[in-house]
């Protein structure tokens, strides 16, 4: 028919409205359930390109959250006999392989999402700096459990209970990257946190090179360089998380 245009539109009922123009008149048809199979299709097809935006924060969220439990468990070793290292250690190994589950998951939703909320390369960046901190604790517990090492001086848990610290502002800081307004204290706190981790962590090298031999020395300076990188991968998330707040404004 001449003149005359078919136009369809999906509303967010789940309604299809067919409207059919002819010069200034309009005629208009609802279709209600069932949908055509091609609009079930569409819709199916639409929910996979449009993810909930906020998904793939809330994922990271997790993963840093993941970061505080592992430096939990560690401190519950740090804190037992020798004899049950081995059964804790484990409990790390199973942390460790939920952690990565956990970043492979993260990693399918940036891919999946048609418009996440920030860069996909800066997602991955994010996940993996995090997933690299639940690692270096782990590697801090095989060293415990390898090295039957004990006898700690309240440094140690002090460094362990910045990185929970640390875990758990990034965690809170996140999801509101979606709208990164008001974050800049985010990273000026974790700066000052990961300078305290730092420190800490140098005034028990110099403890323990004065009083153990080179040998045992050796094996506790292992496990602080773990527990230190761990602390380092922290304070790179905040460092990326501080440069996406720069280039975002």
């Amino acid at each position: 028919m001449r003149n005359r245009e078919q136009v369809g539109a999906i509303t967010f009922t789940g309604r299809y409205s067919s409207v059919c123009r002819s010069g200034a008149r309009e005629i208009r048809a609802d279709y209600a359930h069932p949908q055509p199979p091609i609009l079930v299709r569409l819709g199916t097809m639409l929910h996979r390109l449009f993810p909930h935006a906020n998904e793939s924060l809330s994922s990271l969220a997790e993963i840093s959250a993941q970061v505080g439990e592992a430096a939990a468990l560690l401190s519950e070793m740090v804190g037992s006999p020798v004899a049950e290292y081995p059964e804790l250690f484990e409990r790390m190994l199973t942390h460790e392989a939920d952690s990565t589950n956990l970043l492979f998951r993260t990693l399918t939703e940036v891919r999946s999402s048609f418009s996440p909320p920030i860069p996909r390369e800066d997602l991955y960046t994010l996940a993996r700096k995090l997933t690299n901190a639940v690692e270096k604790l782990t590697s801090a517990a095989h060293v415990l459990s390898l090295h039957s090492i004990d006898g700690f001086a309240t440094h140690i848990t002090s460094i362990l209970d910045i990185i929970q610290r640390q875990a758990v502002l990034t965690a809170a800081v996140i999801p509101k990257l979606a709208d990164i307004r008001g974050l800049d204290n985010y990273w000026m706190d974790m700066l000052r946190i990961s300078r305290q981790a730092l420190r800490t962590a140098e005034e028990y090298d110099a403890y323990i090179a004065e009083r153990y031999t080179p040998e045992r020395y050796r094996r506790y300076a292992t496990f602080l360089a773990q527990l230190t990188a761990a602390s380092n991968a922290m304070r790179d998330v905040s460092a990326e998380i501080g440069r996406i707040i720069v280039q975002e404004s």
